[in-house]
């Protein structure tokens, strides 16, 4: 039988060539295309003169120029076919570059000069352990939940006090803004500072000038008396006032619990230099308890007030006695309807565009939004491509767009679902039970289900079975994952079981080829570990740009089935040949996000000829196919290395950058020690388990237990 064969040594050397080539200074080239000034690999397009592009002046010529536009003999730098391109800057995606007056701006300061609330904003920042870095720059973030956009209920208060003023107050800030320590251990003050930060000098210059050059401003009043009352430089008592403490870190420890080992983001040495100056100057926010401290901020409002002390409420019931009619202050909060994130129709020309008013500092001009009027028509999920593609990565570094345009397309794809359901003939008989559904069904549906008995009501049923449909086709949601089964037994029945379970987990913060997908100028074609970014700005540039980190993975993962297993998709068919691991007859892959927001995927795999059950046992009767397989599991599976002893583990020290360089080439000399050497300090840096509260540690009536 050929199941399991390893590839002979001149294979193995070529597929491995084969992953260095493909990762080369030639294949990892980026060039900005000057039609759309989108950032591609140059491998993805192709150079031409653009005298030579037919139409271009028919096409190209801006019909509304902006004073701000670049123009190239007349022109948009752009080229163009026999057709206006949909990504072409004169299809109205044309927006400007962001000037210093806002680009100062921080968080805080961009919700102040915004005029739409995006709600709601998440931010997690998981320092594991305390030892490590306490830089918010090198923590990644993410977003949970989904986005509705509300405008602050401008109409009223203009009714009641002073008219459409801007700066927004920071009390608004009340209303879409909460934030929660926990877990806390020693929190340096230039964490809330470095993220919460308000200076009214930024704020009113950033006012001034979206006053004179953004569309969507141009009604509004700068207030200086509202400028004067924000700080010069620091956290406004208001923000200080919000933030709330839990001093359980459970929670957070499950958050973070994945497939990983410990992720050292930054050199030990500068992390201990670097709290010892933080260590001196603490917020008072602070616990001698719990190893891990994340920071959420959750744009959430506790409408039921849960968290109000019985004191407070006591004290306001009492004060509803009073029979003074005096008018009393008021609350600032958003307007009840959500506003409208569909595109604009023919009748809404006056209707400010809401990603454009919600996002000012990447649409300065407040032209070239998401689904604005434009001569050809580009979808939601085509133009957020664009934006992530956009070359001065406006759009990926900034601190929530990439998870509001993401969380609106799956909003979209719920909604397409629910409504294509509804088409259904099976729906419009069901229509008439569906309305007669009660609580009290549903109650009673819900206490089947916790006794894991079937549903007795038919008309819940019905509706469970059309929202398990609709669900079905949105990707993400718990059915698709629930598809991916049906998948998997279907290439079993194709294929014979699976061979292989695996998980490739690239680590993206150190890795050389993410630092050049964040910008980074790195040789890779004679490449140097102690030249280029340090430790510190790779987890800076991997934090700051998370479309970087993905960009890196979706590249990774590619190259590797690609050139390491052999497997090659042209067109509609696939082709397999004898990689690293054998030849691959098929694959399955799930992708997933681990606490800190880096992707891994789990795959399994099946290998070529692969035998059935009743072969299999009795193949196994015979030495040699029991030789076969142990040579193939002694080939690719490493439990230990014959030649690392434990006290040579105690002496070898630690290379936390190991993932910062390059894989050895077997056209090259020495290339099999060098191999040896990297696979000697992987296993001492990541597979040398340590028991920590964070990790393995759980809590038992015998105290800590590793699990």
């Amino acid at each position: 039988t050929q199941y399991m064969q390893l590839p002979t040594a001149e294979q193995q050397q070529r597929s491995i060539a084969a992953f260095i080539d493909a990762t080369n200074n030639e294949a990892l080239a980026n060039a900005v295309c000057v039609i759309c000034v989108r950032e591609q690999l140059c491998k993805e397009g192709e150079l031409v003169v653009m005298k030579d592009l037919p139409n271009f002046q028919r096409h190209l010529t801006p019909a509304d120029a902006h004073p701000a536009c670049k123009l190239w003999d007349g022109l948009l730098r752009a080229m163009c076919a026999d057709r206006m391109p949909k990504y072409a800057l004169n299809n109205n995606l044309w927006i400007g570059e962001v000037p210093l007056a806002l680009h100062k701006l921080n968080f805080v300061e961009t919700l102040l000069v915004a005029r739409h609330y995006p709600r709601c904003y998440v931010f997690k920042l998981y320092p594991r352990d305390a030892h490590h870095s306490q830089s918010p720059c090198h923590l990644q973030r993410a977003m949970a939940g989904n986005v509705t956009l509300y405008e602050v209920n401008v109409t009223t208060v203009v009714d009641m006090i002073e008219g459409r003023l801007m700066p927004q107050t920071v009390q608004t800030l009340s209303s879409v803004l909460a934030i929660t320590l926990v877990g806390t251990k020693h929190l340096p003050t230039d964490w809330l500072s470095r993220t919460f930060r308000v200076r009214w000098d930024v704020v009113f210059e950033a006012l001034k000038w979206l006053q004179a050059n953004n569309e969507n401003y141009s009604d509004v009043t700068v207030s200086h008396d509202r400028v004067m009352t924000l700080p010069e430089d620091g956290i406004p008592s208001e923000i200080e006032a919000m933030i709330r403490y839990q001093d359980s870190e459970e929670a957070a420890v499950r958050e973070r619990e994945g497939y990983t080992m410990t992720d050292y983001m930054v050199d030990d040495a500068k992390v201990r230099q670097g709290n010892m100056r933080s260590k001196q100057r603490c917020h008072p926010y602070e616990t001698d308890n719990g190893d891990v401290t994340p920071l959420h901020v959750l744009g959430v409002v506790d409408v039921e007030l849960t968290r109000v002390p019985t004191s407070e409420l006591m004290a306001q019931a009492l004060a509803n006695f009073n029979n003074n009619t005096q008018e009393g202050g008021y609350v600032m909060r958003h307007g009840n309807t959500p506003i409208n994130d569909f595109p604009p129709s023919m009748q809404s020309h006056t209707m400010r565009n809401p990603l454009g008013a919600a996002f000012p500092v990447l649409f300065p001009y407040g032209r070239g939004a998401i689904e604005a009027e434009r001569p050809v028509n580009l979808s939601l999920r085509e133009h957020c491509k664009w934006a992530m593609q956009y070359h001065d990565r406006r759009f990926t570094t900034h601190h929530s767009f990439p998870f509001v345009v993401f969380a609106l397309m799956q909003k979209r794809e719920t909604m397409r679902s629910t409504h294509l359901q509804m088409r259904q003939k099976d729906f419009e008989c069901d229509t008439l039970a569906l309305s007669s559904i009660r609580v009290a069904d549903l109650k009673q549906a819900a206490a089947e289900e916790a006794r894991h008995e079937l549903i007795s009501n038919a008309r819940v049923r019905a509706l469970r079975r059309h929202v398990t449909a609709a669900n079905g086709r949105v990707i993400g949601s718990d059915n698709t994952r629930a598809s991916y089964r049906s998948m998997i037994w279907g290439t079993c029945l194709m294929l014979g079981g699976p061979s292989l379970w695996l998980t490739i987990n690239p680590v993206d913060i150190h890795d050389p080829i993410a630092q050049v997908f964040a910008g980074e100028n790195i040789d890779l074609n004679d490449f140097n570990a102690h030249l280029g970014p340090d430790s510190n700005r790779h987890a800076e540039n991997i934090a700051a740009n998370p479309y970087a980190a993905a960009r890196y993975f979706h590249f990774i993962i590619h190259t590797v089935l690609e050139t390491l297993f052999g497997i090659q998709n042209t067109g509609n068919k696939v082709h397999s040949q004898v990689g690293v691991l054998g030849r691959v007859a098929g694959y399955f892959g799930v992708v997933e996000a681990q606490g800190r927001g880096t992707l891994h995927v789990h795959m399994l795999l099946w290998l070529a000829n692969t035998l059935n059950a009743n072969k299999m046992q009795a193949l196994l009767q015979q030495e040699s196919f029991r030789d076969t397989i142990r040579n193939y599991i002694h080939a690719n599976i490493r439990t230990h290395l014959d030649d690392l002893t434990e006290d040579d583990l105690k002496t070898m020290p630690r290379a936390p950058q190991l993932a910062y360089s390059r894989p050895h080439d077997p056209r090259t000399a020495g290339w099999q020690q060098g191999s040896h050497e990297i696979e000697q300090q992987l296993v001492r840096s990541q597979q040398l388990h340590t028991c920590s509260r964070a990790t393995c540690l759980r809590v038992t009536r015998d105290g800590l237990v590793c699990k």
